[in-house]
């Protein structure tokens, strides 16, 4: 296995949202349960959603999305990595991007209601760790995901280190709101926990890495 991690690219976008879909699946993932029913888990619902969000991340210049490949596996996408970093101002990002597939038609059995109360609480946790500019002078971990079949290789270390480094070059801290059964990797890797944050009936931990440290 030699994983070497590199920026995504729209030929990309299949494979991570096939990841995302399996590695956030309703019957493991409290917050995929609440946003696509179980029964609808193995269609094609969630994944169609999630390939609109990544599609809409790619194009963000408040985001940056990498992947890491297997070049092993004939450089197969094993995993991804989405940070918030920000480099414009909320008005100048509305006005030059387009509003997402995703937002505009959301799939039938997406439950809104839940997305809109999710949304709520991570905003709120923003607000509470950094003030009144949130996130904006941080690098936040949105996603970090590897494919379930190629778990337990070390992958999601390599992606994290990545967004780690890249941080550090600029003198800014990393932030992320970690489920449970990612805590561990972040706790290992330097993150300190701050707060628990309850969502949809289980405890995330707000976690950040300063730099330095």
């Amino acid at each position: 296995m030699a994983i070497r991690v590199r920026k995504s690219t729209e030929d990309d976008l299949p494979a991570i949202a096939r990841i995302a879909a399996a590695a956030f699946h309703p019957e493991t993932d409290a917050i995929a349960a609440r946003l696509f029913p179980a029964r609808l888990a193995g269609g094609g619902e969630a994944y169609s959603w999630r390939y609109a969000k990544k599609t809409a991340s790619l194009s963000s210049t408040d985001a940056v999305m990498v992947v890491a490949v297997d070049d092993s596996l004939n450089d197969q996408v094993v995993g991804f990595g989405l940070w918030d970093v920000y480099q414009h101002s909320k008005s100048e990002k509305a006005a030059n991007q387009p509003q997402s597939a995703a937002q505009q038609l959301p799939p039938p059995s997406f439950d809104q209601a839940a997305y809109a109360e999710l949304r709520a609480i991570v905003s709120a946790d923003h607000q509470e760790m950094f003030g009144e500019r949130g996130i904006k002078d941080v690098w936040h971990l949105d996603y970090l995901g590897v494919d379930p079949q190629q778990q337990r290789k070390g992958i999601g270390k390599i992606l994290l280190d990545w967004g780690i480094s890249r941080a550090a070059s600029e003198g800014k801290d990393c932030y992320l709101l970690a489920t449970p059964a990612g805590k561990t990797l972040y706790a290992k890797t330097g993150f300190e926990e701050v707060r628990t944050v309850p969502i949809f009936g289980v405890l995330h931990t707000s976690m950040i890495l300063r730099h330095g440290k």
